[in-house]
């Protein structure tokens, strides 16, 4: 194993702003009703449901050996570039503004245009990751979600209190230190989402769950 491999092994201290954000005070997430109103619901739900013909499969059967951040996480979804009312959402100025407040530290878009992520298939899940280096901080509006009560399907799983662990340690020991939540429609996840692990757990027959995830990249 290279000494590039080993330093990677595990995350590194967490940079100043960071580890004094507000945010982070709280776990590195916190779940915010009212950034999407009922017509703003209402519009960005149209779009995803007009893009969904154009959807994209996205499968990984196994992740890939990444203990940081980044990799192939093992996936099941489908996903659609956003369209302009996403878009215009994504590069709000008042939203950037709101979001340096609950961080505190400097931000910006790391891409042009959001996505819509489905899942709507038995099993579509997200495995145990963090965001890739660019994804700092993302922002997680739900749009649907129709779960069983008795079902855990889609719901996040995230270890606030696990943040320098390999992700392999994580994965040998996944109740340990979790903290298990379902997003409502119009509610937002913000999560420091390159720092905190956290997967979705797979969707139950019948249930379909539609999210925007935006990425932001933080200046530290």
């Amino acid at each position: 194993m290279s000494p590039a491999h080993q330093t990677r092994l595990h995350p590194g201290p967490l940079p100043v702003l960071i580890r004094n954000s507000p945010l982070m005070q709280k776990g590195g997430f916190e779940i915010f009703a009212g950034l999407l109103d009922a017509n703003t619901l209402h519009l960005m739900l149209s779009e995803a449901m007009s893009l969904v013909a154009t959807a994209q499969a996205s499968e990984v059967l196994v992740s890939v050996d990444e203990e940081v951040r980044g990799g192939k996480p093992a996936r099941r979804f489908l996903s659609a570039p956003g369209g302009p009312f996403l878009d215009a959402f994504y590069h709000a100025a008042w939203l950037q503004r709101f979001l340096h407040q609950v961080i505190d530290a400097p931000l910006r878009p790391t891409g042009g245009c959001g996505t819509y992520t489905y899942y709507a298939r038995p099993g579509d899940c997200l495995a145990l990751h963090r965001d890739i280096e660019t994804c700092d901080l993302a922002v997680i509006p739900c749009l649907h979600d129709c779960p069983d009560p008795t079902s855990e399907g889609g719901m996040l799983c995230l270890y606030p209190d696990r943040l320098f662990e390999p992700l392999s340690t994580i994965r040998q020991s996944p109740e340990q230190g979790v903290v298990r939540l379902r997003l409502m429609p119009g509610q937002t996840l913000v999560l420091f989402g390159g720092i905190v692990p956290h997967t979705v757990l797979p969707i139950a027959a019948g249930q379909v769950r539609i999210i925007a995830p935006l990425c932001y990249r933080v200046y530290t």
